[in-house]
């Protein structure tokens, strides 16, 4: 009886997976639950929190020294840095002529960074040259850690955790859990990932949805644009038709009963993660109609883009569609934060942004074309259309696993990864025109980060604009901060390094 038992409660879990990823409630903890730490939630210091966050992570690997870490004199004449490639000879096809002013590396100076060395926005940036607005509200991030491979930096890159440590949870997840916790009834999730789909399991994407030690309902919405009339189907249940209130009716009972089985000699539940997780899904599962009307087909249409003179299906302007549609609903509908992760308008061979071959081609392509899908998804002054973003209650990072190298790899006119120096950009929310500018340094000789910021503290940055304590989170304490001593002290150096404010605790 016992091991049959376990079999149907396995049986159960089995149907949990894409319920689950519609879920927008955290589950009351169960008692003895390790991951439930009753540490209060406390406001930490003087960044005020945003309305939501739509982070931009582009998967493969985003090269600064043509976007956002762009010095022109670096590696003039010895082919490294902006230089490595004949920037000019994409120019004439790939930016308007307006932006070059007959430059052979267009770029714009931006701001100098903790060594004083003068930050330009490379030539890809262009795009954004014409929206003063984000630029003057800009925070280019140098960010360092040691994991080369995709498999472990897009991990630690998307989590602030490294691979193999059971607490490792994405950004998405801590933010399901905290804020849904908040508001028990609901079934808008609070959290989503929108991805192409086509990305490789192996580089180990996947995380953006794990939930580590916090239970399943903690897992954020996962739009997999390539299975969206899977999706929609599956959220219509038209295999059930006028069934599906007896069938909920049933599997309700049933798990009243396993419930009933599952308690110690004192009527205590005991421990099951699997059943826990299956009776969220089945919740979900029943107002289903709810997430179909949040997700009408008329949103996830498949633009035309273009670039380089060439016409393409934009996958980027379509994922940032959705993901702003998710993140503006009204109040009770509304997702706080959004991850859209990016392969570019043509992915490279390697995947993405992987740009070990024929970077200069990939870059001129992709790099402007995100960079544009991005910034018609943001209200420009006067503009208050509610379908955008606003710049006032959001903050938008743009993030990746690792940079480029500062040289070409090899003969196939690429460049490879460079996890020692690279950089994250975060736009608008708490960073004000006062704080915007140039956090961290690089090395020219070496081409690595002197003074950065970690992927845990970025991480920990997020969590901290959304209004959470990062300190009180799973993964996560006062030595994940490198800086600081104590608690406060840790508050205070992610609220100065990630967004320029100080204050008290």
């Amino acid at each position: 009886m016992q091991r049959g038992r376990r079999r149907f409660v396995q049986g159960l879990a089995a149907g949990v997976t894409l319920a689950a990823t519609a879920g927008a409630r955290a589950l009351a903890p169960s008692p003895g639950r390790l991951w439930t730490r009753a540490r209060p939630q406390r406001a930490a210091t003087a960044v005020t929190p945003v309305e939501r966050v739509l982070e931009l992570f582009m998967y493969g690997g985003l090269c600064p020294w043509d976007t956002f870490y762009c010095v022109p004199g670096w590696g003039a004449g010895e082919g490294r840095y902006a230089h490595a490639f004949d920037v000019a000879s994409r120019l004439e096809l790939c930016v308007p002529e307006d932006m070059t002013n007959g430059s052979s590396l267009p770029t714009r100076g931006f701001a100098a960074d903790d060594q004083g060395a003068l930050v330009h926005l490379g030539p890809w940036t262009w795009p954004l040259w014409s929206r003063p607005d984000l630029l003057a509200r800009t925070r280019v991030i140098v960010t360092r850690h040691e994991q080369q491979p995709h498999a472990t930096a897009i991990p630690l890159a998307l989590t602030g955790v490294g691979l193999g440590r059971p607490e490792m949870a994405g950004t998405g997840a801590h933010v399901q859990h905290r804020l849904g916790a908040l508001e028990p009834g609901r079934t808008a999730p609070m959290a989503a990932v929108v991805r192409a789909g086509s990305e490789p399991e192996m580089d180990n994407l996947g995380t953006a949805t794990a939930v580590g030690s916090l239970p399943d309902a903690a897992r954020p919405l996962d739009v997999n644009l390539s299975t969206l009339p899977l999706l929609s189907a599956l959220l219509d249940r038209g295999a059930l038709g006028e069934r599906a209130a007896a069938h909920d009716a049933i599997v309700e009972a049933r798990l009243a009963r396993l419930r009933a089985r599952t308690r110690d000699a004192g009527g205590d539940p005991l421990r099951a993660p699997a059943l826990d997780a299956f009776a969220h899904a089945h919740r979900v599962r029943g107002r289903a109609g709810e997430l179909a009307a949040l997700l009408p087909a008329s949103v996830f249409g498949l633009p035309i883009g273009s670039s380089c003179g060439e016409l393409e299906n934009s996958v980027p302007r379509q994922a940032a569609a959705v993901a702003t549609h998710l993140l503006t609903r009204p109040k009770e509908q509304a997702a706080r934060y959004a991850l859209w992760i990016d392969g570019g308008l043509r992915p490279t061979v390697d995947g993405g942004h992987d740009s070990h071959s024929k970077h200069l081609e990939h870059a001129s392509r992709s790099y402007p074309h995100t960079l544009a899908a991005l910034a018609e998804r943001i209200n420009a002054p006067g503009e208050g259309d509610p379908e955008k973003l606003e710049l006032d209650d959001t903050l938008i990072a743009i993030t990746s696993e690792f940079g480029r190298t500062p040289w070409v790899e090899d003969h196939r006119a690429g460049l490879g990864h460079w996890s020692y120096g690279h950089v994250s950009v975060l736009i608008g929310g708490p960073i004000t025109a006062a704080a915007a500018g140039v956090r961290g340094a690089i090395d020219e000789a070496s081409g690595r980060a002197t003074e950065y910021v970690s992927p845990a503290e970025l991480r920990m940055g997020l969590l901290l604009a959304l209004g959470i304590d990062p300190l009180t989170v799973d993964g996560f304490g006062v030595s994940s901060v490198r800086a600081a001593k104590d608690e406060d002290g840790a508050r205070a150096w992610l609220a100065q390094a990630l967004f320029g404010v100080t204050g008290g605790a």
